[in-house]
């Protein structure tokens, strides 16, 4: 795990603390990237794909390969249950246990139909654009 050993540095009369900062860091990038998620598919709705569409993409996919190379944990989790929390879980904190048992394959899903939605889109624009040299009839001209 990538955080175990920070733990250990922290002196036991600070742990409330930290873990207070923990949780709030923890509950940032939740929902950091729980907004960018929906970017991805509100922009694939719109069919607009753009330069943001691509940076919260790859900060959703940044997560969730350090998520996946983490045994399926975010490395704030053990690190929270080691300054003294029951649970290190981000989701449980605030959502019922349902709901947070079930926010990696929603956001999957989500993510999946956004890049399936925004591809569509880049390759319908790519396919109308001229290609060099070429020039597009005149509508007027009909």
């Amino acid at each position: 795990m990538l955080t175990t050993r920070l733990a250990a540095v922290v002196p036991p009369d600070w742990h409330a603390a930290t873990l207070d900062a923990v949780r709030a860091i923890h509950t940032g990038i939740f929902a950091s990237v729980g907004g960018a998620i929906l970017v991805v598919i509100w922009d694939g709705i719109c069919q607009r794909p753009r330069r943001r569409t691509a940076v919260a993409a790859g900060v959703v996919l940044v997560e969730s390969v350090v998520y996946a190379s983490n045994n399926q944990v975010c490395p704030l989790t053990p690190l929270a249950e080691q300054l003294g929390a029951e649970r290190g879980s981000v989701a449980d904190l605030f959502l019922p246990s349902w709901i947070s048992r079930r926010i990696p394959i929603v956001g999957t899903i989500g993510l999946a139909l956004g890049l399936v939605l925004n591809l569509g889109a880049w390759l319908r624009m790519s396919g109308e654009r001229p290609v060099a040299g070429e020039s597009r009839p005149d509508p007027s001209a009909a």
